[in-house]
């Protein structure tokens, strides 16, 4: 069974692979496959967990503030429903969709997938079933959801009564459930139920793709001639049209709205009567002079840091490629691997926002409000998500002279 390396295009032909075995592509150590293991059972049974756990955390308490005398008590779905109060609809719709509608439409697919439905669904119906459900995962933020929770808690922790309702159980639950049934998913056998990974005769062991003019699926990793995958029916190209010039967009797009996004408050305070803007510098100089240090360094990390990092990285690859493949373009490939892993990981100062919003609301007393900040932290978030997505990993290994790119 052949494939192509995804990062760098060398064309492998897959070994049988035994219990507690991987493989890698000779070129690049990425991981190519796993041992074909039927877990069916055993992630229908997470899955099914999941669900129940992520609909039980939407109708009970899921935190209460309680200062003064007043206490404060929010649902998961509020999260999102009191951005829409000061409106800010889009910030709030995101959140519900990546925390709540992805992964239950997710884990909601992956049962029935492994309870056999590909193998009983026409064949144009189940390519396309698995192509949606596969392509969910990326948008899906709920564990760092969780940990912008954990960090708003430390920040408000020293001014009122924190309280966590069961809910907030009943989410911790759902996010270990549900990366359990990822990990078990092995994506490869449900696209052998579609349809079978065939070879073809020109592709050899070791040449790489671009050489033979053979095309890679980058959905089911496919090798074809033609302009259009014969399992997938994916557009298929030697190297990803534009790809350089899409990812600069993307990246052009984060860097103008980076310095917004720490010019503008994220949020405002309201104490008293007294309102106080807070920037992403500013949060973190207050968790530090509360003593939270740890906290603080993951924010400012997260926040100011990776994103700017992230920037500098992506556009060093996409000059980098204009030079030809050598020693360190397996180190280019992992540090390409790594910025796009990270990625969406910045925004967890944005679910830090959106739980204080919807959690601290006492009138005059105190009250917290989303800041413009907030909406050019997500855009910029999402906009380096896309430059990544929108980069071609298997430039880093081609030289000059490899001048096919569709």
């Amino acid at each position: 069974m052949q494939t192509a390396c995804p990062n760098c295009d060398l064309i492998v032909e897959l070994p049988q692979i035994a219990a507690k075995q991987i493989a890698v592509c000779p070129h690049c150590r990425t991981k190519l496959s796993s041992l074909n293991t039927n877990n069916d059972t055993l992630i229908v049974a997470l899955s099914i967990s999941a669900l129940i756990m992520l609909l039980s955390s939407m109708f009970y308490p899921f935190i209460s503030f309680s200062s003064s005398g007043i206490t404060q008590t929010i649902t998961l779905p509020d999260a999102a429903k009191i951005l829409f109060n000061y409106d800010s609809e889009l910030l709030g719709i995101f959140i519900d969709v990546s925390i709540i509608g992805l992964p239950m439409a997710l884990l909601a697919t992956l049962i029935p997938l492994h309870l056999g439905l590909l193998k009983v669904l026409p064949f144009a119906i189940a390519k396309r079933l698995l192509k949606f459900t596969l392509a969910l995962e990326p948008w899906i933020m709920c564990e760092i959801f969780l940990i912008g929770v954990l960090v708003s808690m430390v920040k408000i922790m020293s001014m009122a009564d924190i309280s966590f309702g069961i809910s907030f159980w009943a989410y911790i639950c759902f996010v270990i459930l549900y990366i359990a049934a990822l990990r078990h998913l092995n994506r490869q056998r449900l696209w052998e139920q579609v349809r079978p990974l065939a070879n073809i005769s020109e592709a050899n062991n070791g040449d790489r793709g671009i050489d033979k003019n053979i095309r890679a699926c980058h959905v089911c990793h496919q090798l074809s001639e033609h302009e259009y995958c014969p399992r997938c029916h994916s557009k298929a190209h030697v190297r990803n049209p534009n790809s350089i010039q899409k990812a600069f967009a993307w990246l052009l797009t984060s860097v103008a709205c980076y310095i917004p996004a720490n010019i503008f408050p994220i949020m405002y305070t309201t104490s008293l009567g007294d309102q106080s803007p807070s920037t992403l510098i500013g949060g973190v100089f207050v968790l530090w002079q509360a003593g939270s240090y740890p906290i603080a360094i993951i924010i400012f990390l997260a926040s100011v840091v990776v994103p700017l990092a992230k920037a500098l990285i992506l556009i060093f690859l996409c000059i980098i490629v204009k030079q030809p493949a050598n020693s360190q373009s397996i180190r280019y490939t992992k540090v390409y691997q790594l910025t796009e892993f990270i990625g969406k990981w910045s925004m967890i100062d944005v679910f830090v926002v959106a739980i204080l919003v919807a959690l601290v609301q006492l009138g005059n007393l105190m009250s917290v409000s989303p800041g413009l900040g907030t909406v050019f932290f997500t855009a910029m978030v999402l906009s380096q998500m896309m430059a990544a997505h929108a980069f071609d990993p298997r430039l880093l290994w081609d030289s000059p002279n490899d001048v096919t790119r569709n």
